[in-house]
């Protein structure tokens, strides 16, 4: 969760780059996209303040989704002050998809995380460090699937340095993440994504939204974000997994300037795939828990408790603030009492 923008220099710098590598060249828009994604610009809204100035200068042309980059001149300097001012003018709350799931969870689970930061108690060794070690054995094999064709080689040295990374700490067999590696492999082949990106963080300006998303999967006419989860898949998907994956579809979304149709959960220990399809009505939930989110946290009170059916098992067994929950109870009953 942040509050307000600070203009990025780096971000500036690097579309400055981007641009200069592209002088004399047409591009459609979603190549040009793709390529700043590639580089590091993590929102798309930089560039397109960018090359709004650039067109006002005449140094650029734009039509039917391609842009012509002309002979850039030193002006950059200029056109610099100008983003930074503009950016500077956002006053709103960011927020991940992953924050709108939790607070729908409990709020006060997010607050004590995210606002007060209390002392967070992870265990030493379980499913906490076997989703990180999943989460980086892709991470790890997406970045070297186009360039690795061996892909016994991938699985199995994305497989063993993610066990050497949290040896001790993990408790998942390593054959079963291989087995997860190669089915992942074979979602890539059927969907013939063109390009795949793994845990690029993107950000939207415009919807105070920002995100690592664990695979976007591109290609030709559409855009498909992929979340992973550790979790088993029970024959329904939980609410805070589809918010976190709509929310994940209205990112990517605004960085490609394209509307995202659907996204993908994978579940790791059920091995199970599951589409989700974009509809309105889950856009406007994410939206309004983003609002919700962002009341709570401005008249600066201490939010209440998960009201989910069976919440102390769905959500306090195993939260990491538990603790800091619990004092705040047992503070209030003995107020009560005084």
């Amino acid at each position: 969760m942040r509050f307000g923008v600070e203009f990025e220099e780096g971000i500036f710098d690097k579309i400055c780059d981007l641009l200069k590598q592209c002088e004399n060249k047409e591009l459609k828009m979603e190549e040009l996209l793709r390529l700043s994604l590639e580089n590091g610009i993590s929102s798309s809204d930089y560039l397109f303040l960018v090359l709004q100035e650039l067109s006002s200068k005449k140094l650029i042309e734009s039509s039917r989704g391609t842009v012509k980059i002309g002979k850039l001149s030193q002006e950059f300097e200029e056109i610099k002050k100008k983003v930074a001012e503009r950016i500077k003018k956002i006053k709103k709350v960011f927020v991940t998809p992953l924050e709108i799931a939790k607070f729908y969870q409990c709020p006060r689970r997010l607050w004590l995380e995210k606002v007060v930061q209390s002392k967070q108690e992870k265990e030493k060794v379980g499913k906490v460090w076997d989703g990180e070690a999943v989460h980086l054995a892709v991470k790890l094999m997406i970045e070297s699937v186009q360039k690795e064709k061996d892909e016994n080689f991938l699985v199995l040295k994305a497989c063993e340095e993610a066990f050497k990374k949290y040896e001790g700490m993990i408790q998942i067999e390593k054959r079963t993440l291989e087995e997860f590696l190669r089915k992942f492999l074979e979602l890539i082949k059927e969907e013939n994504f063109n390009f795949v990106y793994s845990e690029r963080t993107i950000e939207s300006l415009r919807e105070g939204i920002i995100g690592s998303v664990d695979v976007i999967g591109v290609k030709n006419d559409e855009i498909v974000p992929i979340e992973i989860k550790y979790a088993a898949f029970k024959g329904r998907i939980k609410k805070e997994h589809l918010l976190q994956a709509i929310g994940e579809t209205i990112l990517v979304g605004n960085y490609f300037r394209k509307d995202v149709k659907y996204s993908f959960l994978v579940y790791f220990q059920t091995n199970s795939l599951i589409k989700v399809e974009v509809d309105e009505d889950l856009v406007r939930q994410f939206f309004k828990l983003k609002k919700q989110l962002e009341k709570f946290y401005s008249l600066g009170r201490i939010p209440p408790k998960s009201k989910l059916p069976n919440y102390t098992k769905r959500v306090c067994q195993g939260c990491h603030v538990k603790r800091a929950c619990d004092n705040i109870e047992i503070l209030r009953r003995m107020i009560r009492k005084i």
